[in-house]
């Protein structure tokens, strides 16, 4: 099934990180770090799919050049601790083909990214995940400065605004849901947290979304774990990620078999109201005959009749307290003062008593 997975994070030199050594892993190319003297050769990767670097339209020709663009970047920054690069990461659909990922990744990072400002170096690996399942994803590193004729201006601070990245995460399910309704997936995500969308799902009053909304949220196994995972050797992340997939399983299946008892229960409930009612008819026209011509207590018989049908009426309709055992138990006659039929002879006895006693006082 679609995943929602969307993270923001920025490249830094304060954690020993260079922008050349993470475009070339990501891009799966050899690149030099000519700041350092350093060569970063991936060239063996075999899980990327696609590689291309996205910019605005007054892009100098040099940055269009992965070499040269972060060779760039890593000139522009004076400082040990600077921020060189933001890199979005995001889970592709697996529902979707090489060329729909390719498209949407493209059509995201064009929106959201590029028509602001930035140089964007999108890379899509295929990848595995835990389970060794394919789990296609993006890398887009982004540049943080400003572009100024043919070089680097100063840093844009507004791209560190946390409506920002929160803009970014739900444009992100957005353009990823509309992919999925175009290529007729009925699979959707969203970038809000589980609690979020159960109290979301409250405030409309979808008790079933609330129930689906229940399971446990997974968590990330490490890409050292998942590379354990792939040899055959089970790690403790990834056996805490595949105990919290067979508690959701089993959640899925309950609360199937709650829905489908609770569908036959209805179903009974309705068979019950029908019956009664026919029962109430069948009652009606005995009484009548029952009392034939007397027109007063033909009149009693009919109210009985009456009083019975609108009891099974207001009964039918009228949510009662207690489980569903308890009420079909009720409307059965298992529980407090027995059925509406019973009801019904009672009260026809009753008035067949006050007749006798009538007739012997005459």
């Amino acid at each position: 099934m679609a995943i929602y997975h969307c993270s923001v994070k920025v490249i830094s030199r304060a954690t020993g990180r260079s922008a050349v050594a993470a475009a070339a892993y990501r891009s799966g190319e050899r690149l030099t770090d000519e700041r350092l003297g350093k060569c970063h050769d991936y060239t063996r990767k075999s899980d990327i799919e696609h590689r291309e670097i996205m910019a605005p339209d007054r892009t100098p020709d040099w940055m269009l050049d992965r070499a040269s663009l972060w060779n760039g970047v890593e000139a522009a920054e004076r400082r040990k601790d600077a921020q060189l690069a933001r890199e979005v990461e995001i889970s592709l659909p697996r529902e979707l083909d090489a060329e729909g990922r390719r498209a949407l990744v493209e059509t995201y990072v064009r929106e959201q990214f590029v028509s602001q400002g930035m140089i964007a170096d999108v890379s899509l690996h295929r990848g595995h995940s835990a389970d060794g399942q394919e789990q296609p994803h993006a890398h887009v590193m982004l540049t943080m400065r400003d572009l100024t004729g043919e070089g680097f201006g100063k840093k844009n601070r507004d791209w560190n605004a946390a409506d920002r990245l929160e803009g970014w995460r739900s444009a992100w399910a957005t353009h990823a849901n509309q992919a999925l309704e175009r290529a007729g997936c009925d699979e959707r995500i969203d970038h809000r947290s589980l609690k979020d969308q159960r109290e979301a799902a409250r405030d409309r009053g979808e008790a079933e979304g609330q129930e689906d909304l229940g399971r446990e949220p997974l968590g990330k196994v490490p890409l050292s774990a998942v590379a354990m995972e792939r040899k055959g050797r089970p790690t403790e992340r990834g056996d805490e990620q595949r105990g919290v997939q067979a508690r959701n399983r089993e959640r899925r299946e309950l609360t199937q078999q709650l829905r489908e008892l609770s569908a036959r229960i209805a179903d009974t409930m309705r068979g019950i109201g029908d019956k009664a009612k026919d029962m109430a008819q069948g009652l009606r026209d005995r009484l009548g005959a029952a009392w034939g011509s007397q027109a007063d207590d033909r009149g009693a018989a009919e109210r009985i009749a009456e009083a019975t049908a609108q009891r099974v009426e207001r009964d039918k309709d009228t949510p009662e307290p207690g489980s569903a055992a308890d009420r079909i138990a009720s409307r059965m006659g298992t529980k407090g003062g027995g059925s509406d039929h019973d009801q019904a002879e009672r009260d026809l006895e009753r008035d067949r008593s006050k007749e006798r006693d009538r007739g012997r006082e005459r």
